[in-house]
């Protein structure tokens, strides 16, 4: 039997304990509501060694976070860790909003990859949200497309990648 995961992730933070909490609660969905307290404890280093397994259970099975959208969507406005940004981010990549919610999505996203003091990470994962969003609401890319444009000379080999990948997506 696995331990709680407080248990785990006080041993320290590692891509075995992250994957391991991951596959737990996609093997068991019921743990998923421990792993999510943790997530959004007001403890720095709780939430912020729980944020990675939460990215990547949303990569394994991006269902199960759904129903913890919009308490992230929240979190981000008083968020305790970057490691909790970037995986909220990591996580929305993946994520069919509610309707209701996706201005709200978009807009946040849109704010931290506007902010260049943000980690590259934090800024691809942001934009990608964006890209995603507006697919489906053209006028959002009249709007992205020239932040993206303007911060490409500015940003890593990743995030120029990623940046002319979503580009030429928006520009079809």
């Amino acid at each position: 039997m696995i331990p709680p995961f407080r248990d785990l992730l006080d041993l320290g933070n590692s891509k075995k304990t992250a994957l391991l909490i991951a596959d737990t609660v996609v093997s068991d969905p019921n743990r998923m509501k421990e792993l999510m307290e943790l997530f959004f404890d007001e403890d720095l280093r709780m939430c912020q060694r729980a944020a990675w397994p939460v990215g990547l259970l949303a990569d394994k099975n991006p269902q199960l976070v759904e129903p913890y959208i919009e308490q992230m969507l929240d979190n981000l406005d008083t968020p305790q860790h970057d490691a909790v940004i970037r995986n909220t981010f990591r996580t929305f990549q993946v994520t069919d909003f509610p309707e209701d919610i996706e201005g709200i999505a978009f807009d946040k996203a849109f704010d931290f990859l506007l902010d260049i003091n943000n980690a590259i990470a934090i800024r691809v994962f942001a934009m990608t949200v964006c890209g995603n969003i507006a697919m489906k609401y053209p006028e959002l890319g009249h709007e992205l497309i020239p932040v993206i444009e303007e911060s490409l000379p500015h940003g890593s080999a990743g995030f120029r990648a990623r940046g002319k990948s979503i580009l030429k997506k928006l520009r079809k």
